[in-house]
């Protein structure tokens, strides 16, 4: 079982729809299937929307890791607070990034990570209501060029039911072992 990704990534995740499977790849080696895995309410497509409760189909990079708990992973992971927002609204200059609502100046490691002095936008995920999905994630690097409408807030994360609203997810025994498996690797997903 190949992954057709580009040769230059070491880890690869390859999330199949259609067997519900997660397959991790390390050097172009099988490492471990998951199975117990859900994506999008209404499955993947190549033209996502904002909304459509569909999973991107493609192959993105992986970004950083968040949760609630404070955890010591190598891999880059930030604690989600109050204050922590993913914002879905297309006319935000925000828009498909993590907005922290602080005074303080800040600087994150990742271009579409920023503080904000007030709450500059009409949509949001407020990350921290979503305690079970949002114990463990990690962003997929979904139109991150911003594209209005395209849609925003792509994540693997914990599974809490059979579909997600546009993620994909999985056991948060699962979630833990990638986490610790991509190490300082930042790693690609394709979605298909």
């Amino acid at each position: 079982m190949k992954s057709n990704l580009a040769d230059g990534c070491v880890k690869k995740i390859v999330a199949n729809s259609r067997e519900k499977t997660l397959s991790l790849f390390e050097n172009g080696s099988l490492v471990s299937v998951f199975h117990e895995i859900c994506f999008g309410k209404n499955g993947v497509k190549k033209e996502k929307i904002e909304g459509d409760f569909c999973t991107p189909e493609g192959v993105f990079s992986l970004g950083f890791a968040f949760g609630t708990n404070d955890v010591d992973f190598v891999y880059p992971y930030y604690l989600i607070h109050e204050n922590v927002y993913w914002v879905s609204d297309a006319n935000s200059k925000y828009y498909n990034e993590w907005v922290e609502v602080t005074e303080e100046k800040k600087y994150f490691a990742f271009s579409y990570m920023n503080p904000s002095s007030s709450i500059d936008w009409e949509e949001a995920e407020h990350l921290i209501d979503y305690k079970k999905q949002y114990e463990l994630a990690i962003v997929i690097e979904y139109n991150m060029e911003k594209e209005k409408g395209k849609g925003s807030a792509i994540f693997l994360h914990v599974k809490n039911k059979e579909y997600t609203s546009g993620c994909i997810a999985t056991t948060r025994e699962n979630m833990e072992f990638i986490i610790r498996w991509l190490g300082c690797d930042k790693g690609k997903i394709e979605i298909k």
